[in-house]
């Protein structure tokens, strides 16, 4: 009887290790192309700019976009989807449900949160402050926390609307507002406690949302732009001739604001005229996902790395 007892509990230890083994998470590697591959967003922290992508990547630029190294210290393979910091404090997402966060500027790596059971993929990360943040993703996803990310609130964004959550912004210290699809966003007035659904003019899917002011811009599917200068309350379709998907946008100055999406569009929004404008200095071919503004020049990334564009006057 000892015997059975002892490989019966021989056999499950092997099996616990079996199942960690599966769901343990692979280190991101060294890559020696690592700023030539598919980089998916990126952000301003403090005197460096922080880039994520395949694989787990995580780089840094310390001189203004003129040179990158990785991070070495990942401990996640998964493509990283979005970046965002506040202090010393930085968070990554991506796929797997994967929430990577570091209190050191970089130096260090954890893992808040991972599920890759769900086969959930989070697509944008905002934080408020240090303490209270958020991330979003597929089929109405959204996490929460109010203590740095040791603790994450998993929930749902609406129990009849599961679409995919795929970028926020924040207008002020209340009010957040979610871009997603089917013609569908979320808005908040209350610091992301509570989040109700806005109908949107065009029926498809909004990849980013930017505010300028008191203006809401909403880009996505097939070239679409829409204005809101009541938080979300109504909505205005540009006329768009450029039909190619918008992903990301940034912000140039108080009335202008530029666009990016695939095969290397780039469209120059007037706000206060309410116009688009081409802003390609050449066709590139490539699939822009991100845009920041870097000493006076567009910096670009997608599935080809970094892109630089100096800004026409």
């Amino acid at each position: 009887m000892k015997t059975r007892a002892l490989k019966n509990k021989l056999f499950c230890f092997i099996l616990l290790m079996v199942c960690l083994s599966v769901n343990a998470q692979t280190p991101s590697k060294i890559m020696p192309l690592a700023d030539e591959s598919l980089i998916i967003a990126m952000t301003q922290h403090g005197d460096q700019l922080i880039a994520v992508g395949e694989r787990g990547h995580v780089l840094k630029s310390t001189d203004q976009a003129k040179s990158w190294s990785q991070f070495d210290n990942i401990p996640v393979n998964v493509l990283l989807t979005d970046v965002t910091g506040i202090g010393q404090h930085i968070w990554a997402v991506g796929h797997d449900t994967t929430i990577i966060h570091s209190a050191d500027g970089g130096d260090s790596w954890e893992i808040q949160f991972y599920d890759p059971d769900r086969e959930v993929p989070l697509l944008s990360v905002l934080f408020i402050n240090e303490q209270t943040g958020f991330a979003i993703g597929a089929y109405g996803t959204i996490l929460k926390t109010n203590n740095g990310g040791v603790d994450w609130q998993d929930e749902l964004i609406s129990e009849e609307l599961d679409y995919h959550l795929n970028a926020m912004t924040v207008m002020d210290e209340n009010r957040i507002f979610i871009a997603a699809e089917a013609g569908y966003g979320f808005r908040s007035e209350d610091a992301g406690v509570t989040f109700e659904p806005v109908e949107m003019p065009y029926p498809g899917s909004m990849f980013g949302v930017t505010a300028v002011g008191d203006t809401l811009i909403a880009h996505g599917l097939r070239g679409h732009v829409q204005l809101s200068f009541d938080f979300g309350e109504t909505w205005e379709e540009l006329s768009n001739n450029v039909l190619n998907s918008l992903f990301s946008a940034a912000v140039l100055n108080d009335n202008e604001v530029i666009l990016v999406g695939a095969n290397g569009t780039r469209l120059l929004l007037d706000v206060e005229k309410r116009m688009l404008k081409n802003a390609a200095a050449s066709d590139t071919g490539r699939d822009f996902s991100d845009v920041m503004v870097i000493d006076k020049q567009l910096l670009m990334v997608g599935e080809e790395g970094f892109y630089q564009q100096l800004i026409q006057p």
